[in-house]
């Protein structure tokens, strides 16, 4: 059963591969879709794929805007982080309280990519928006 299940990853990891070089709609592995350019998310991909399964670590560095955390891949593409607070300082917080990193640093968040078409709807974090987001089970800084 475990080599079954290595080649099912192996077969996805090729697929994945094979839409990130077509361009256009890209499949990620929780299930959901979203167009884009392919060199801003192969990074996030390949992390996605190393997991092998829809849990996963993305890293990149902690940024804030409009009051909003996000984290951004090193590709470019910007990933609110919902269920985490700005500190006055602009820092990273966890939402009861415990410092996680100032802007600027590196973190890794451990969850899954989702994608939430926003529509005719209004978001708080207007500069880029809350469509792409990672529901994080954790995330740490690794270095600044």
């Amino acid at each position: 059963m475990r080599s079954t299940r290595r080649k099912k990853i192996q077969m996805t990891a090729l697929a994945v591969a094979a839409t990130g070089l077509m361009g256009g709609a890209v499949a990620t592995a929780a299930g959901t879709s979203y167009s884009g350019t392919a060199a801003a998310e192969s990074a996030d991909r390949v992390v996605q794929v190393a997991a092998g399964h829809s849990s996963s670590a993305f890293r990149g560095t902690f940024r804030q805007a409009d009051g909003c955390p996000y984290l951004v891949t090193q590709g470019g593409a910007h990933y609110y982080l919902p269920g985490y607070t700005l500190g006055g300082n602009g820092a990273l917080y966890k939402k009861g309280g415990g410092f996680i990193a100032y802007p600027g640093w590196k973190i890794q968040a451990n969850g899954t990519k989702q994608y939430k078409p926003l529509g005719n709807s209004t978001t708080l974090c207007a500069t880029w928006g809350d469509a792409r987001r990672i529901k994080a089970r954790s995330i740490y800084a690794l270095e600044h």
